[in-house]
C-alpha cells in the first residue's frame, strides 16, 4: 500500500487551506449556529467563523501574486493572519485567527528565509495558537473550543517526533484528535450535556482543520460519517441570508497604492465618519478597502486622496428607512468612547452620548477590524470600548491591543449587555484621565445586573428545566432561570428576581419587534413592581434591537 501524498505546507497551499476552509464553513455555517446551547435566536458561531475566514480572503486577494512567488512564505502568513484578526467576529472567531498567527510566528522563527513549514514547525505551529487561545479568554473553560485546541496541539507534538515525519502526517494527528475531542466536550460541560450537543466552536475548529488536513494530503481526508453526532439535532437554522443592516445604500470595495500608514490612518478615521462596516487593511504597499455608504463617490474621492484608487467595485445594498446618519465629528476630549449597539433606538443613544457606534448584533457582529477603525476614528486622547456583549468582548480586547501596538491609549470595560454599557456611559467625565474614567464605568457596569426576555427558539433541556419552542423565556446574568407559557407572568417571575428593595434604577429596553399590545402588558406588570417598591425610578427605552423584545438593568 503507497503511502499518502503529501503536499509542502507553503504559501500556495496556506492560501488554498483558507479558501478549503471558508467553503466548509460556508456550508455548515447554519448547522454550527445550530449547536448553540441555549434555545434563543442569537447562536451564530458557524456565520463568525465563516466570516473571519472570509474577511482574510480579502486581504489575500488584495496581494495577486501570492501564488507568484512575490512575497516570502512569512510575509504571506503574516498577511492571513492579520486578515483574520481584523476580520475576526465572535469570541469563536478570534480564537480561530490565533491558529493563522501560529503559523506565521512559527514561520518567523525560522533561521534564515523558509518556503514551507515542515513537520516540526506545523506541531509548533499548533502549540503556539493553542496558548494564545488560552491567553486569550479571561476565565478558559474545558469542553469549549480550547479542549479542542488543546488535543490537536498535543496531537501534534506527538506526531512531529516521529522519523520522516510529514505536514500531513502532524495535521491528520491533530485532525484525529480535535474530532475525539469535540465528541467528548458534552462529558466535560453539563450544559452541552442537557442539550444533547458539542460545542460550537470546536465543531468550526474540526472543519477548518479538515480543509489544512484536505489540502496536505491532496484531498485524502477520512470523511466523518454522516451522522456525525454534532449534526444529529433536527432543528437546524436555514442558511444565513444577505439582508440589509442599515449600514448605507452601496458596498464599495477598491485597492488603494501609493500611500503610507499616515494618510490610509486619516482615510481609515475618514470612511468611518461618512460610513459603516470599513475595512481597511493590508500595507505596506497595497490596502484593500471596503465600506457601506450612501454615496459611492464619497469613497472613491477620499481614497484618491489617500493615493492611487484602482479595482473599484460598487454594489446596491437595500437600505432601511429611518437609518440613523452616521454621527458628526466631535471635539477632541480626554477620553472618547467606542460602543457596540444592536438596534436603531440604541445606535441613537449612545451616538447622543458621544460614543462612536459600531452596529452589532447575532449574525453580524462587529468584527475586530471594525472596532479598531472605529478606535481610530475617536477624536480624544485615550479611547474606551464599550462591547455591550459577552460574544464582542474577545474582539474587543483584541482591537485594543492591535490599536496599543500604534501606540493609541485604550480600555475594554467588560459590559456584556447594552444596559451595562449604559450605565458606564452614564459615569463617564470626557476630560478625566482615562484610568479613572475606566475604573468608574468598569464600577457602573459591574453594578448592573442584566435581564432579557425572549421566546424559545426549539425545544431544549435548559438550567431551569425543560422549554418547548415559543415559550417565554427570562435570562438574568446570562442564564435562562424562567421558563413559561405566558409572556407576561415570564415577565413577572423574572423582574421578582431582578429588582430588590436596593434597586434604585430599572432600565427597560424595547426591542425592534414589540407592539403596542406587548408594551402595554409590560407596563402593567412595571407598575406592579413600582408598586412593591416605591423608591423605584424606571427609564423605559425604544432600544429596537433584533431577538430580544426586551432588555432590562437593575442598578
Amino acid at each position: 500500500m503507497s503511502a499518502p501524498t503529501s503536499i509542502p505546507l507553503d504559501l500556495a497551499a496556506a492560501r488554498r487551506w483558507a479558501l478549503a476552509a471558508r467553503v466548509g464553513l460556508a456550508e455548515a455555517r447554519s448547522q454550527i449556529d445550530a449547536l448553540n446551547v441555549f434555545p434563543v435566536p442569537d447562536g451564530d458561531t458557524g456565520t463568525n467563523m465563516f466570516l473571519t475566514f472570509d474577511g482574510a480572503l480579502d486581504v489575500l486577494r488584495s496581494h495577486h501574486d501570492i501564488d507568484g512567488g512575490g512575497i516570502s512564505l512569512t510575509q504571506g502568513l503574516a498577511l492571513l493572519a492579520r486578515g483574520m484578526l481584523l476580520s475576526a467576529r465572535g469570541n469563536s472567531g478570534v480564537i480561530l485567527s490565533q491558529l493563522a498567527r501560529g503559523l506565521h510566528e512559527a514561520a518567523a522563527t525560522t533561521e534564515g528565509p523558509t518556503d514551507h513549514l515542515g513537520a516540526d514547525l506545523l506541531a509548533e505551529a499548533f502549540t503556539r495558537a493553542d496558548q494564545l487561545a488560552w491567553a486569550g479568554v479571561s476565565s478558559p473553560v474545558e469542553g469549549t473550543i480550547l479542549s479542542v485546541s488543546r488535543a490537536a496541539a498535543a496531537a501534534a507534538r506527538v506526531a512531529a517526533t516521529a522519523d520522516d515525519a510529514t505536514a500531513a502526517q502532524v495535521s491528520a494527528a491533530a485532525l484525529g484528535a480535535a474530532r475525539a475531542a469535540l465528541e467528548h466536550t458534552p462529558t466535560q460541560l453539563r450544559a452541552l450535556a442537557r442539550a444533547g450537543v458539542v460545542d460550537a466552536g470546536g465543531a468550526g475548529l474540526v472543519i477548518v482543520l479538515e480543509a489544512l488536513q484536505r489540502v496536505l494530503s491532496d484531498g485524502q481526508v477520512e470523511a466523518e460519517a454522516s451522522d456525525s453526532p454534532w449534526f444529529r439535532r433536527g432543528a437546524v437554522l436555514p442558511p444565513a441570508e444577505c439582508t440589509d443592516d442599515g449600514e448605507g445604500a452601496y458596498e464599495v470595495m477598491f485597492l488603494l497604492t501609493d500611500s503610507d500608514d499616515a494618510r490610509v490612518s486619516h482615510l481609515r478615521a475618514h470612511l468611518e465618519q461618512v460610513g459603516h462596516s470599513v475595512l481597511v487593511v493590508g500595507g505596506p504597499d497595497e490596502w484593500r478597502v471596503h465600506v457601506h455608504l450612501d454615496e459611492p463617490q464619497v469613497a472613491v474621492e477620499a481614497g484618491a486622496m489617500a493615493g492611487h484608487v484602482g479595482q473599484v467595485t460598487t454594489e446596491a445594498l437595500v437600505r432601511q428607512a429611518g437609518m440613523p446618519s452616521a454621527p458628526a465629528p466631535r471635539p477632541s476630549a480626554a477620553v472618547g468612547v467606542v460602543a457596540c449597539a444592536a438596534g436603531d433606538g440604541l445606535l441613537e443613544l449612545f451616538e447622543q452620548s458621544g460614543a462612536t457606534v459600531v452596529r452589532s448584533a447575532a449574525g453580524s457582529r462587529a468584527s475586530t477590524g471594525q472596532l479598531l477603525n472605529a478606535i481610530w476614528a475617536v477624536a480624544a486622547e485615550a479611547v474606551v470600548v464599550l462591547p455591550n456583549d459577552g460574544d464582542v468582548l474577545m474582539a474587543a480586547e483584541a482591537a485594543a491591543a492591535a490599536a496599543r501596538e500604534d501606540g493609541l491609549v485604550v480600555e475594554v470595560v467588560p459590559s456584556r449587555s447594552a444596559v451595562q454599557g449604559l450605565a458606564a456611559l452614564a459615569v463617564l467625565d470626557p476630560q478625566a484621565d482615562v484610568a479613572g474614567a475606566t475604573a468608574a464605568m468598569s464600577g457602573a457596569a459591574a453594578a448592573t445586573l442584566h435581564a432579557e426576555l425572549t421566546v424559545a427558539s426549539r425545544d431544549a433541556q435548559t438550567g431551569a428545566g425543560p422549554c418547548r419552542a415559543g415559550q417565554a423565556l427570562g435570562l438574568l446574568d446570562g442564564q435562562i432561570v424562567v421558563i413559561d407559557d405566558e409572556p407576561a407572568r415570564a415577565a413577572t417571575r423574572l423582574l421578582a428576581r431582578l429588582v430588590t428593595d436596593q434597586t434604585e434604577l430599572l432600565t427597560i429596553v424595547a426591542g425592534a419587534q414589540v407592539d403596542t399590545g406587548q408594551r402595554d402588558e409590560m407596563e402593567q406588570v412595571v407598575g406592579v413592581i413600582e408598586s412593591a417598591h416605591p423608591g423605584l425610578e424606571v427609564d423605559w427605552i425604544d432600544g429596537g434591537q433584533p431577538g430580544y423584545p426586551w432588555l432590562l438593568g437593575a442598578e
